[in-house]
Order: structure tokens, then sequence, then C-alpha cells
């Protein structure tokens, strides 16, 4: 959670928050007067043959009508940082996300990051918009009737004081009860809802209602518990002499004056029941991560796998892969399944890191490359690059009409047009699907020669793909691939 604010404070500053906090204090002293401004009024409207204390109710008035001004004007500052506070940490999220390998997030970090969108927001724009306000009045407050009635009655201001401290321990110890378990976040609340019969209104069991309705009726009981005892108390301390309307005054203004704290343990459990998923979060966008790869395009362009192997939830996808393949020479990724090809091609490529051992491209590892070199050297092209961007004339087996979606020849022209364009160090030819193409349209199998030639390029052939030449082939056999020297035509 530090870092989480941490991050904050170094992007924002502590202007806005020293700003808020400032009109949060102003905002709290006001309700302090407003809360002792209860004794004259309660005890001369409860007292029979007592006029209407009409100046106190003018002062009330008066303050109220500042306090008013200031919650107004405090309100939008609170929720305008707390949407600076998401809205930095959506950018630090994304940005990291975004450095990341495309296929390198697991399902692990997806749900954490799906859960900042829920729960995390949620607490995230309450901490100053909700949160930091009865904490500043339970502070602020207490102590503002405590300084005014030490002139009035030392003994009442004292007793105040006293039952401060034990409705702060009380406080304490109920958000600790509160805080017991930690608020799962939503992908946990999902896990629990299929595992869990009775989280399902037919389940038998009684679900979460029951336990939550449980919690409220606890805090309230000793909430009320609390501040009537530190009401009697303050009766009891004024002496003999009090009257039956100024201790009905006195009881109103300990439970006005307590209040605030009572609230600030109840909303701060609910931020720290969120702790784990804004630690998650922390870890996410944390100082002590790595930093993004910033190695520049190797002069050479050969590749080579070492020994590269990929595991997957415990399953074993590639096993000592070791093939090298030299600089501007092409070579044709055969045999079965396709799922291994085309894991081999996304660890070329960088969308996927191997378990173990190295993909290297003129000797330095893929991973090390830039990101925005590797986007401006490495191309990988398939029909689904073409898709939208242009229309069809029917030639090849769509049905002419303006607007239509493009051919498969026509996505499958366009991405070799646009991969030739953009003259890349390295090619990735995915035809495992589309290639039946290439039979309905011949300038498909020359715009592929034209793109293999003088590059290094990998060819994942599909059924009816006519083979550029390529130097050597790669021969898949489950888990493992074959180096054949022989030459593919």
């Amino acid at each position: 959670m530090r870092a989480v604010l941490a991050r904050y404070l170094q992007v924002s500053g502590t202007k806005a928050l020293v700003s808020l906090l400032m009109f949060l204090v102003l905002g709290a002293i006001t309700q302090g007067i407003a809360f002792t401004l209860v004794v004259p009024i309660t005890d001369d409207l409860l007292t029979p043959d007592t006029p209407v204390p009409w100046s106190w109710i003018a002062v009330l008035v008066a303050i109220t009508v500042v306090h008013s001004v200031l919650h107004y004007r405090s309100v939008p500052m609170g929720n305008r940082i707390g949407a600076d506070l998401v809205t930095t940490l959506h950018r630090a999220v994304a940005d990291r996300a975004s450095a990341l390998p495309t296929r390198s997030l697991g399902p692990v970090h997806a749900d954490r990051l799906a859960s900042l969108d829920g729960s995390a927001v949620v607490v995230l724009m309450g901490l100053p918009a909700h949160v930091l306000r009865p904490l500043v009045a339970a502070v602020v407050t207490p102590l503002t009737v405590i300084v005014i009635s030490l002139f009035v009655e030392p003994l009442l201001a004292a007793t105040l004081a006293g039952g401060l401290l034990v409705v702060v321990a009380a406080s304490f110890a109920t958000a600790r009860l509160l805080t017991r378990d930690e608020e799962p976040d939503g992908p946990e609340w999902l896990r629990r809802a299929y595992e869990s019969p009775g989280a399902f209104p037919h389940g038998g069991r009684p679900g979460v209602l029951l336990p939550a309705v449980g919690q409220v009726l606890l805090w309230r009981i000793v909430e009320l518990a609390v501040c009537g005892a530190v009401a009697v108390c303050a009766v009891l301390s004024t002496g003999d002499d009090v009257s039956a309307a100024q201790g009905v005054a006195l009881i109103v203004l300990s439970a006005l004056t307590f209040r605030p704290v009572m609230e600030a343990a109840l909303l701060t459990s609910t931020v720290v029941n969120s702790r784990a998923t804004l630690s998650t979060v922390g870890r996410l966008i944390g100082a002590g991560d790595p930093e993004p790869p910033t190695a520049e395009w190797p002069v050479a362009c050969d590749v080579e796998f070492e020994d590269v192997g990929v595991a997957v939830g415990g399953a074993t996808v590639l096993t000592g892969v070791s093939f090298r393949l030299a600089a501007g020479t092409t070579a044709a990724l055969t045999g079965t399944p396709d799922g291994v090809r085309l894991t081999l091609a996304d660890l070329l490529t960088g969308d996927l890191r191997p378990t173990s051992g190295r993909v290297l491209i003129g000797g330095v590892d893929v991973a090390a490359i830039a990101a925005s070199e590797a986007e401006r050297r490495l191309c990988r092209v398939s029909p689904v690059q073409g898709a939208g961007s242009a229309g069809s004339d029917g030639s090849d087996g769509s049905d002419g009409v303006a607007g239509s979606s493009p051919s498969l020849a026509d996505r499958w022209r366009l991405a070799l047009e646009g991969a030739i364009a953009a003259d890349p160090a390295l090619v990735v030819v995915d035809a495992t699907a589309g290639a039946e193409a290439f039979a309905t349209a011949p300038d498909l199998a020359e715009l592929l020669s034209t793109l293999v030639r003088d590059r290094t390029c990998l060819v994942i052939p599909g059924a009816g793909l006519p083979l550029p030449h390529c130097d050597e082939e790669l021969v898949v056999e489950g888990a493992r691939v074959a180096v054949r020297a022989t030459e593919v035509r």
C-alpha cells in the first residue's frame, strides 16, 4: 500500500493533498464548534419557561453555513485527487504491461490487473474523497470540543479527554476484529463462487449475508455502548446540580463528539481489508522491478536456440531445442503439431519467454532487445494483419460487393506488401491457416519469394503453401525439433 501512495506522490506532489487537508481541518474545527453549541441550545429548549435561544441558534446556523462551504469545496478536491491517483496507477500498470512480451502476462498477473479495476479502484478513489475526511474529523473534532469545554467546565473537558482515549482504544480493538480476515479480491471471489455451493441461492448454505449482518450489528453495539458510557460519565462529572435538560445536552454532546472516531475506524477497516490487493498493485508498479529491455538491434541477424525448453502448468511443450539459422537464410518449420510450431515462432519474436535456455538474435537475447527496436526490425506476417484494410473485387472468391470484408487472398496480399515495405531484418511467415489462398492468387507466391529474399526468415507452412527457396528444414517431432541439412524447395 505504501508503494501505491508513494508512486502517486512522486507524480502529483503534496500540494493538492495539503490543500485538501487544510479544508478538512477547518471543516472539522467548525464541526466541533457546532457540536458544543448543542449544549446551550438543547438546555434552553428543554427547560420550561426559558425563551428560545435565538442568538445561539443564529451562531449555529452561521457555523453550519461555513462548514457547508468548506465541505462543498473539499469534496471535488478529494474526488480529483482520487481520480488522479487511480489514473496514475492505471498508466503505471499499463506502461509496465506494455513493456512485457505479449504472452508473458500469465493468468495470475492478469487477475491482479483485473482486481485494480475492482475493489482497488473503489478503495483508491475513497482514500482522499471519503476515508481522509473522517480520519481528520476523528482527531480534530473531539480536540476542538475538549478545548472549548476547558474554558467552560475543566472537569467536563478532562472527562471528555479520558473518554477519547477509551473510544480510540475501543475503536482500534473493533477495527482489528473486523479486519481479522483479508478481503478477497475479484478473482478470489470468483474462485469461491465456483467452489462453494453456499455462494449460490439454492446451495443450502448461508453465503455471506449473515456474517456481514453480524459484523455490522457487532459494530453498532460496541459503538452505542462506548458512546453511552462516555456520555454518562460526562453527566456525572459535572456535579449533582445538573438538570435533566443539561444531562440530555451533555449526552448528545458526547455522542456527537466521539461519533467521528467510530466512523473513522469503520472506514479504515475497509481500507485495511483491501491491503492485499493494494500491495499486489504496488508490486506491479514498484520501484524494485527490473528495467524494460533497452538493447539495440544486433548488426548480425543469425538466429540461435540454445537448449530451449518451455513448460506450461507442469506440462512440457518444448524440451532441449537447439539449432542455428545463419543470417540471410530461410528455414521451413514443418511437422506437427501446429501448436509447437507456433510456440517456436512466439519464442523467436519475443512474445513468449522460454522456461529454460536462450533465444539469441545476433548473439543478443531476444528478451534484452528494446521493444521499439524489435517492432521496427522484426516482422510477423499472417493473413490476420491485412484484415479490414481494403475491399474486394470478387476475383478471389468474395462477393465483390463494395464495402464487404476483404477476401483471404486480399488479406495475404496486404500483409505481404506491408512487410516488404517495412523492410524488416527478421521475418516470421505464419501460414498455418489460410495457405489455400495461394492456389487462387499466383502473385502471392511471388510476393512471398520477394519478402524472404536476402532476409533471415522462418516460414511455418500450411497446406497449400508453395514454399519459396529454403536453405534448411526444421522438423517438429513432438516436443523436439530436428534439423535437416538438405534444402527444401
